[in-house]
């Protein structure tokens, strides 16, 4: 056989699937019209867009082809990156074309606002999982996501979004299929709500399916977030299939509070306190006590978290990989015995200090 066009749909198809590098797809796709039929609908479906030029091109390319009823390139698009500050019209022009889209992440979202947002649901009716990062979007938009995808929305995150408040929790409850939960620096303190911080607590651990939750910020004290009630060792699991955990500023929270969500919620493999001043070392021995397949431990800026303790606590889990513990206590020189090259090291106000071990070094002793 000496001509690609003999070559049956599924060789073709086999031979594009093993195509690593998207200069290897356009390559393909430049054989012959076979190759081009099949190759398109892969170099279409993930965008990752980075580079304003690059995305007035890519609209232009898409209003080309909406125009032909059979090869609309909008039509293969299931996931798009975004790094470009986009303009709300900007978003809509592209988010028009793209009616199959199920992944969404706008990672410089400064200009976004609810005058687009709002409507992004009714042109991307399957979405799955979105990112947003910088966004001045209040609750005006996570209400049209709760009501046009809490069927399928399951990943969502929110970074640095500061329009937002604790009135959205409330709105997601809805969202029923939701995995997984993000919502970092987004100072929801803020901004005038109806809700208090307990009632968005509730609010959050009234969704089932929750299997990572995170909810982080520098300033205010999120412990209510923590997912137990007061007896829960009687209860089932608010979350029974938690496996990633992380809450900070957590500065009220105790030992015993951290005992009761390590024991109650066996299956978590990435756990995260910060910022807490009356946590101690009492808490990483209960989590190698509970948590036989923890990989990833993060007690960063605890005052009462020791050396001693840490390095127990990496002895003791043999799935450990690694540990954060960022602050200006546990020196670099406590771990001596270590490799250096599994140490990264925090710098404090010319104090050399641990940032993050590595656990495989410590199985080396």
């Amino acid at each position: 056989m000496n001509h690609f066009d003999h070559l049956p749909s599924e060789v073709i198809s086999l031979i594009l699937n093993h195509a690593d590098e998207t200069c290897d797809l356009y390559t393909c796709a430049l054989i012959n019209k076979t190759f081009y039929k099949y190759a398109t609908p892969l170099l279409w479906e993930h965008l990752d867009l980075n580079g304003h030029r690059t995305f007035s091109y890519l609209i232009d390319d898409l209003e080309a082809s909406s125009s032909l009823r059979s090869n609309s390139l909008g039509e293969f698009v299931r996931s798009a990156s975004i790094q470009d500050r986009l303009s709300d019209d900007e978003l809509l022009a592209f988010i028009k074309h793209v009616p199959q889209l199920n992944d969404l992440s706008l990672h410089e979202a400064t200009f976004i606002t609810d005058d687009s947002f709002e409507h992004v649901p009714l042109y991307v009716p399957h979405l799955t999982r979105l990112y947003i990062r910088y966004s001045s979007i209040t609750q005006l938009s996570i209400e049209a996501m709760s009501r046009h995808w809490y069927r399928q929305l399951n990943h969502l995150e929110f970074k640095r979004c500061t329009g937002l408040s604790y009135d959205l929790f409330s709105a997601l409850r809805q969202c029923t299929a939701l995995t997984s939960l993000a919502i970092s620096y987004c100072e929801l303190k803020y901004n005038n709500a109806i809700d208090t911080i307990q009632d968005a607590a509730w609010n959050v651990m009234a969704l089932p399916n929750i299997t990572s939750f995170r909810i982080m910020d520098c300033f205010f004290n999120y412990t209510p977030f923590l997912p137990i009630t007061p007896t829960a060792q009687q209860q089932q699991p608010v979350w029974p299939y938690l496996t990633h955990f992380s809450l900070g500023a957590c500065k009220d929270m105790t030992d015993a509070m951290a005992l009761a969500l390590i024991q109650s919620h066996p299956h978590l493999v990435d756990l995260g306190f910060y910022r807490s001043v009356m946590m101690t070392d009492k808490t990483l021995d209960s989590i190698a006590t509970h948590l036989p397949n923890i990989v990833n431990v993060d007690v960063e800026e605890m005052t009462k978290i020791t050396a001693a303790g840490v390095r127990r606590l990496m002895q003791q889990c043999p799935k450990l990989v690694t540990v954060g513990c960022d602050n200006s206590y546990i020196y670099t020189s406590d771990f001596d015995d270590v490799d250096p090259s599994c140490i990264v090291v925090s710098d404090y106000n010319n104090g050399v200090f641990v940032g993050r071990l590595y656990g495989e070094a410590f199985r080396k002793y």
